[in-house]
């Protein structure tokens, strides 16, 4: 099943500092506020449609330091 990464919606969108809605995974676990990558479900294609949850771009990870030679 495919994969899409999501996070969920800021409580008010005016005012981001307030936080993000707490939405759960079908399991009852947490999507943290940071995002996950999640199948596409019907359960989250739901979510996607009533707004809990936004697509959104996964991190990007940081590049890895070049190995230093032995000498």
């Amino acid at each position: 099943m495919a994969k899409i990464y999501v996070k969920p919606r800021s409580i008010d969108p005016d005012k981001p500092a307030q936080g993000r809605l707490q939405v759960r995974r079908e399991n009852g676990k947490p999507i943290p506020a940071e995002g996950a990558h999640v199948e596409l479900t019907p359960y989250v294609r739901r979510r996607l449609r009533d707004g809990d949850l936004v697509k959104a771009q996964p991190p990007k990870k940081p590049a890895k330091p070049a190995a230093e030679s032995k000498e």
